[in-house]
């Protein structure tokens, strides 16, 4: 089994919060090779944090609220 990077996973969920972007768009925020980035996507996918809607990755509900949690508890740490 993969492991995942805890920054990257708060990367792509606060680039997302900030709005919905295409794969490449959001790829070239990770600093992964794109194969890598795919499985991270498809990581977030399984677990119900992101869905890909008309060309775009976005947050689902459930996405929307782990990224409003991560943003505060980054947010009092610093």
């Amino acid at each position: 089994m993969a492991k995942y990077d805890l920054d990257v996973v708060a990367r792509i969920l606060l680039s997302l919060l900030e709005s919905p972007k295409g794969r490449t768009a959001l790829y070239m925020r990770t600093g992964l090779n794109y194969p890598r980035f795919l499985q991270y996507l498809d990581f977030l996918k399984d677990r119900g944090l992101v869905a890909e809607v008309d060309g775009s990755v976005r947050l689902t509900e459930r996405g929307k609220e782990v990224a409003l949690a991560l943003a505060k508890a980054l947010e009092d740490l610093t």
